[in-house]
């Protein structure tokens, strides 16, 4: 076997990871040009369990639940899991007028175990649906009444829109155009092509049943697990755009890749757990929508698979095999739409337009993320801590 014929193959096996990421993703953001919202149905109104978990989010407390009041109806209610807490999270929840259930440091850490009491605590009380919004979360005006519409279309579970707000550094900005394809334009596609959209944590509204019905139990990514099981119970989740919020980015690049580890971490172990049920169930009931989840955890996060593409790129020309190189070059192409069309579809300003030329150095802080991610997946850690505030 010739040096030639070896680059050639190296560079097929480095690219096919990314490529397969760049179809995965250029098919969800080509979908989501065409996103249309539901046809609003006709039901009994619904009164919401707002949950709000919160760990030391006093700095946030009050933005969040100010929005929540100015927007709340007659009949819903406001439940702060003050978790572990020792600022004045808990007395600024009850000066809002929320009820609060604090949680002692002997108890479970994480958000997962916080949501999880929240819901049990509210086993006893009246409500039809939980909306879970994090401490740093605002929402805009009608977020309520688009949710309930939306749930009355048939729904079991919906999606608000999820955004960061603009910041004033670097790593804010690219928090901010991560969450334009996580928020806004993978929701989108999947939607349109009738496939399951994840529940992201925050801005996220469950029926009373199929809430009760599941437990929120993973360390990382939480939110991710919940949506996973809905899927495999048949229940598929819906995006409601004009439900909007914006959440807090991080302001430093260690906040973010506390973030992006703790993300990629519960991706890869998710991604361990179900890959093989998915793609059972996508087999056995021809569900188009276990397929995508199975595609989406088997295939690279967006900058490592640019990063996937450039190696097999390179290598592909230096082993001048055209064909193989303008394959994976289409790969790129694809990515680079993508991201344009979320952006777009932000409404993005200069400045994040601006930090795309930071896009080289990002893509390898990233693939350092993810060793960190793995790392931490191999050590089986049971823990990952809150997002620091600035």
């Amino acid at each position: 076997m010739t040096l030639t014929t070896i680059l050639a193959l190296a560079a097929v096996l480095v690219g096919l990871p990314g490529l397969a990421a760049a179809a995965h993703l250029g098919l969800l953001g080509l979908a989501s040009l065409f996103y249309r919202d539901a046809p609003p149905g006709s039901a009994a109104p619904v009164r919401f369990l707002v949950l709000v978990p919160a760990h030391d989010e006093e700095l946030v407390m009050e933005r969040c639940l100010a929005a929540i009041e100015a927007d709340r109806r007659p009949g819903d209610r406001v439940l702060l899991v003050a978790d572990r807490c020792t600022d004045r999270t808990a007395a600024i929840g009850r000066a809002h007028g929320a009820t609060v259930l604090e949680r002692g440091e002997s108890e479970e850490p994480g958000r997962a175990a916080a949501r999880q009491a929240g819901l049990e605590h509210a086993r006893a009380l009246d409500w039809d649906a939980v909306v879970m919004l994090d401490a740093d979360s605002v929402i805009e005006p009608g977020f309520f009444a688009h949710c309930e519409r939306a749930l009355a279309a048939g729904a079991d579970a919906v999606q608000a829109r999820s955004e960061s707000r603009r910041g004033r550094t670097l790593a804010a900005e690219a928090s901010l155009a991560a969450f334009t394809l996580q928020g806004i334009t993978i929701p989108r596609g999947r939607d349109r092509l009738r496939l399951s959209v994840r529940l992201r944590g925050t801005g996220m509204a469950i029926r009373r049943e199929v809430a009760l019905a599941h437990r929120f139990r993973a360390p990382a990514s939480e939110d991710l697990f919940f949506t996973l099981d809905l899927l495999l119970d048949g229940v598929r989740c819906r995006h409601v755009e004009r439900a909007r919020l914006r959440s807090e980015g991080a302001g430093t690049w260690g906040a973010f890749g506390g973030q992006k580890v703790r993300y990629e971490a519960g991706r890869m172990a998710a991604a361990r757990a179900y890959v093989p049920r998915l793609l059972r169930r996508a087999l056995r009931h021809r569900d188009p929508a276990c397929l995508e989840a199975a595609w989406f955890l088997a295939t690279p996060p967006f900058a490592l698979a640019v990063l996937s593409l450039l190696l097999g790129t390179g290598l592909a020309a230096l082993a001048g095999a055209g064909g193989v190189a303008a394959v994976l070059g289409v790969g790129l192409v694809a990515l680079a739409l993508t991201l344009v069309t979320g952006l777009v579809q932000a409404r993005a300003g200069l400045r994040t337009w601006l930090a795309l030329l930071a896009a080289p150095w990002y893509v390898g802080w990233k693939a350092v993320v993810q060793l960190c991610a793995l790392a931490s997946v191999l050590r089986r850690d049971s823990y990952y801590g809150p997002t620091a505030r600035a």
